[in-house]
């Protein structure tokens, strides 16, 4: 098949921004976050109470991924019939359901059901999500907007690092239980967002799937790898390579995901001065030498430094990717969740395999191995005005 038939793109208007609304998404969109990336800085305390390999972790965080890549396009799907209100509430609802199942997980199964609720959660909140802040401050402010939902989405990494600190003291099932409440008051606040509506359906477009499958998913999928195939795996590397506490390898991980807002400016900031491409090129390079550094140094300050420097600047790809979709096929949104889709299921994909491969050959070498793969980006965004 040629093509999928995807809703033409609907002109969002507002006659003033509505920052209260606005507010409560960028809240909502902090919660979701919190919640997918939760069992990340948790898993070395999860993997210890309930018997786990790292490939059985590889297995959950893949898992988690591939049910919002999944919930992406359901979402999408369903965005067109409610509105992205309604959306939004059923995302904190099915967060509720994913966070209080992991709460009290007595073993690996129920554990996995957790995680496909919260990664459903956050699947299913994405494309509502952007659409509300679009109904709610209209074109003049979108931009700026946009920025601040990026920086919710940083808080949501730092606030579930956070979490997993705490956990390492208090116990793995607590911090899932603060988030079960998240989930509530984000269900509760939603009731609150007053943004205009938009008819259900719409006209059709058309769009090609191998426009979806081009160079700005390739450039996403890159960051997908990086964000939910290699770091999820940092704490456990910390602990069991570096032989720190659980807490303080959550703490590096804090560090990391409170650099990636940096980043994410710098990130935007660069693409607009020299061009994506050439900031992604000059990204890629940054990356896989922090990123092998990181993973072969002996444990220490350096290597702890270039860890969170790392995982901070995975982030600054986030921008160049959206700047190019929006380049290449920025008039439809369900263009964007399909391309969302595409490079979260590759990161489902990349976190098994990366699991597997460590419980065959060890983890550093494996993780040895996925810093190479931004390299891919010196190809993919190469120079093509010849």
């Amino acid at each position: 098949m040629s093509d999928l038939r995807l809703p033409s793109t609907i002109s969002l208007t507002a006659a003033r921004p509505r920052w209260g609304a606005f507010s409560l998404v960028c809240v909502a969109y902090l919660v979701s976050t919190t919640g997918e990336q939760m069992l990340s800085p948790l898993f070395p305390t999860t993997s210890n109470d309930l018997g786990l390999s790292v490939s059985q972790g590889g297995i959950a965080f893949g898992v988690l991924t591939g049910a919002i890549a999944v919930t992406n396009l359901l979402g999408g799907l369903w965005l067109r019939r409610t509105g992205p209100v309604a959306v939004i509430r059923c995302s904190a609802v099915v967060g509720m359901a994913g966070g209080a199942l992991t709460a009290a997980a007595g073993g690996y199964g129920m554990l996995l059901a957790g995680q496909v609720l919260l990664g459903a959660a956050a699947g299913l909140f994405f494309p509502a999500g952007l659409q509300a802040v679009g109904l709610a401050v209209g074109p003049t402010r979108r931009g700026f907007a946009m920025g601040l939902y990026g920086v919710a989405f940083s808080l949501g990494l730092t606030m579930a690092a956070a979490l997993g600190a705490l956990g390492a003291g208090v116990g793995w099932r607590s911090p899932f239980w603060v988030a079960t409440a998240l989930f509530s008051l984000a269900a509760l606040t939603s009731s609150w967002i007053k943004i205009p509506t938009l008819p259900p359906g719409g006209a059709d477009g058309r769009v090609r799937v191998r426009e979806v499958l081009s160079e700005p998913t390739a450039v996403g999928s890159v960051l997908a790898v990086c964000q939910y195939g290699a770091i999820p795996f940092l704490t456990l590397f910390a602990v069991d390579r570096w032989s720190m506490t659980a807490a303080n390898a959550a703490t590096v991980l804090i560090v990391g995901r409170l650099l990636s807002i940096v980043a994410k400016v710098i990130g935007g900031a660069s693409a607009d001065r020299i061009g994506a491409r050439v900031s992604a090129r000059r990204t890629s390079i940054a990356l896989t030498a922090t990123g092998l550094a990181w993973v072969l140094l002996p444990g220490g300050p350096l290597a702890y430094a270039l860890a969170a420097v790392f995982v901070g600047m995975v982030s600054s790809l986030g921008p160049v990717a959206n700047m190019l979709a929006v380049e290449r096929f920025g008039q439809n949104g369900m263009a964007l969740g399909a391309y969302r889709s595409v490079q979260i299921g590759l990161g489902a994909l990349a976190s098994a395999t990366l699991g597997l491969f460590a419980d065959s050959v060890g983890l550093q070498p494996t993780l040895a191995a996925a810093m190479l793969v931004p390299l891919a980006l010196l190809w993919i965004c190469r120079d093509r005005s010849n």
